[in-house]
């Protein structure tokens, strides 16, 4: 398993019932039948493979268009997109981890996308990180959960949490485009190398959703 995943999971384990409120308050454990623990056992790990091929797209894409944006003189833009990708990269690494440990096969894959304008491509992404957000991972972390699979329930909320502010970050990109506002982007990201939660310009001391330390951030500017 990724080093970094499977550190950070012994430690959430360890301290999961001190981080709640009490352990008593927790919410009732939804029963579920061997059958429909096998079947969502069996999704989870397609789920991951899904995850994991469209983290693996987004990673290359994220990349293509950080020089497209570079070329068109959106420098910040530019620094944005390359702060994405690693984060969507360090997802594809969590869920190959999972892949892997439940003896599953990892996908190989040649990621397609189209380069677009910055706008267009901004434009796109606003929905497609939505859609991750809102829709795909939170089906997929029902699923995890049904099944059992901690690991996957772990790195598939690492995801969909970052996500969601992917999506605030390319809304904010777009609108410096539309009223001519550029210079008031972010000219400093930075990314945790666990989780791939993205900061913008002063990042804390620790991640908010790994606990990571903050002079461990991957800098982009």
């Amino acid at each position: 398993m990724n080093k970094a995943l499977l550190g950070f999971f012994a430690c959430f384990t360890a301290a999961s019932c001190l981080l709640t409120t009490a352990c008593e308050n927790k919410k009732p454990e939804i029963k579920t039948s061997t059958n429909q623990m096998k079947d969502a056992s069996t999704k989870t790990i397609e789920n991951m493979q899904a995850a994991y091929k469209g983290e693996r797209t987004a990673t290359a894409k994220y990349e293509a268009f950080s020089k497209k944006a570079e070329s068109e003189g959106y420098h910040n833009i530019a620094l944005l997109y390359n702060a994405v990708s690693a984060a969507e990269n360090i997802h594809s690494m969590n869920h190959k981890a999972v892949i892997e440990d439940a003896g599953g096969t990892v996908p190989v894959i040649t990621p397609e996308y189209k380069v677009k304008t910055t706008k267009e491509s901004l434009s796109d992404d606003i929905n497609g990180e939505a859609y991750e957000a809102q829709v795909m991972y939170p089906d997929f972390l029902k699923t995890a959960e049904m099944a059992g699979n901690q690991t996957a329930h772990l790195s598939l909320s690492f995801a969909q949490k970052t996500e969601q502010k992917h999506k605030l970050f390319f809304d904010q990109a777009l609108s410096g485009i539309n009223s001519n506002t550029l210079n008031t982007l972010p000219s400093k990201y930075y990314v945790c190398p666990v989780c791939g939660n993205t900061y913008a310009t002063n990042p804390p001391k620790h991640c908010d959703f790994s606990f990571t330390e903050g002079d461990k951030f991957i800098v982009f500017q």
